[in-house]
């Protein structure tokens, strides 16, 4: 009795250690179901982490290719604007080119009669050029004749340009004393790089102690090289009003030149838009996209509220 009890006591024990090993398998072998659950989550994550990754890299070339499109379409078209007034320039270099010394080695006989010719010739030479300068300065508005004059002295051809280009890439020009430039009728680096110190501090609203502070010659040395690199040195830019589309809630740095390059460049035009036409201007990849009814909306106010000030004054 006492032998069968020891017996089941020892097939109880070995059932219940069996048991317990069953258990722990089973504990085992859910922590590795969990475990290849969470690398293959983790595989999942890293691969859209990839994917995610070529994407940026696929937008970022696709920006970097747009960015010169558009820098080559401002070339052609600054190429375009300039050819009635280079065909006016053609005729300022033949005239230049008049100016007649007096031969030293000519005989003393004849030198009196060629010195005649010669300031006959250098009056004709400057009756032409001056000609030819007045063919020129009236291509372009009498705002910007200055510049005209200078491009000319220069021996440049001036060109007109009907976009202006983005001062805030010069050196210590940001976007308000972008603005500031264009409400004063610059729109090129080339007009930049020929303001002298007042005219930029006047121009920038900087009082005589910050102006102290300003290093103007590095303003114009990075402005004429910004238009030595995009060939655009002589370019004059037509003085269109542009209004600062920072005014409006939602509206950038990025979207402002957006539709500055696509011609809407006031509060009234950007008033007059539609919202299809926003946002093919401004191409947002954004997942959430722009407000455009409300800068409509805001531009609408800031026209009226200017439109209502010119009429009170």
């Amino acid at each position: 009795m006492i032998r069968k009890t020891l017996k089941l006591l020892a097939l109880t024990l070995a059932v219940g250690a069996l048991l317990a090993l069953i258990g722990l398998l089973k504990q085992k072998n859910r922590a590795l179901e969990d475990a290849q659950k969470r690398i293959a989550s983790i595989e999942q994550r890293m691969n859209k982490i990839m994917a995610s990754i070529s994407e940026e890299g696929r937008v970022a070339d696709l920006r970097n290719e747009l960015t010169q499109q558009r820098a080559e379409l401002e070339r052609l078209h600054t190429e375009l604007a300039a050819l009635h007034a280079r065909t006016a320039c053609s005729q300022v270099e033949p005239a230049i080119k008049q100016d007649v010394s007096p031969s030293s080695k000519a005989p003393a006989q004849t030198q009196a009669s060629e010195q005649r010719e010669d300031a006959t010739k250098t009056s004709e030479g400057f009756e032409q050029r001056a000609e030819a300068w007045t063919e020129v300065l009236s291509a372009f508005p009498t705002a910007k004749q200055r510049f005209v004059e200078r491009a000319l002295k220069a021996n440049i051809a001036p060109t007109l340009i009907e976009r202006p280009q983005t001062l805030s890439a010069i050196d210590g020009i940001g976007p308000i004393f972008e603005q500031r430039l264009y409400n004063a009728g610059i729109g090129t680096y080339w007009e930049v790089a020929t303001l002298d110190d007042e005219t930029l501090r006047r121009i920038l609203q900087l009082s005589k102690a910050r102006a102290a502070l300003v290093r103007f010659d590095t303003i114009r040395a990075s402005a004429q090289r910004l238009a030595e690199e995009t060939q655009t040195v002589g370019s004059i830019w037509n003085s269109e009003p542009v209004d600062d589309f920072d005014m409006i809630p939602g509206i950038g740095e990025v979207y402002k030149r957006r539709l500055y390059d696509a011609g809407i460049r006031t509060y009234a035009a950007l008033a007059n838009a539609t919202p299809e036409l926003l946002e093919q201007a401004c191409a947002s990849r954004s997942p959430v996209p722009p407000d455009y009814a409300a800068w409509i909306e805001a531009a609408r106010k800031l026209a009226t509220g200017r439109s209502g000030n010119e009429s009170n004054t």
